[in-house]
C-alpha cells in the first residue's frame, strides 16, 4: 500500500506544480526572446549608424563633385584651354560669319 501511495503522491505533485513548470519555462523562454531582440536591435542601430555616416559622406563627395564641374565648364577657363592648347582665338566683327537658311 505504501508504494501506492508514494507512486500517487508522486503523480498528485507533478500535476501539482506542471502549472509552475510550465510558467517557469515560459518566463526563461521570454527572457531568451528579450535578450535576442535587445541583441538585434543594438545590431541594426549600428548598422543605421554607418548608413548615416556614409550617406553623408556620399553627399559631401557629390557636392565636391559639382563644385568641380562648374569649376571646369566655366566660360573663362573653356576660352583660356581653347587659347592655350588649341591656338583659338575669339573672332572679331570683320571676321563674323552669319549662316542664314533658306
Amino acid at each position: 500500500m505504501s508504494e501506492i501511495r508514494l507512486s500517487t503522491q508522486i503523480r498528485q505533485q507533478w500535476q501539482q506544480r506542471k502549472l509552475v513548470l510550465l510558467l517557469l519555462l515560459a518566463c526563461v523562454l521570454t527572457g531568451l526572446a528579450v535578450v535576442q531582440m535587445a541583441h538585434l536591435n543594438r545590431q541594426l542601430t549600428i548598422q543605421q549608424d554607418q548608413n548615416y555616416q556614409q550617406r553623408d559622406q556620399l553627399d559631401t563627395e557629390w557636392r565636391n563633385l559639382l563644385l568641380e564641374q562648374r569649376a571646369l565648364a566655366e566660360h573663362s577657363r573653356v576660352e583660356e584651354i581653347a587659347r592655350r592648347q588649341l591656338n583659338m582665338e575669339r573672332p572679331s566683327g570683320n571676321r563674323d560669319i552669319t549662316v542664314r537658311q533658306p
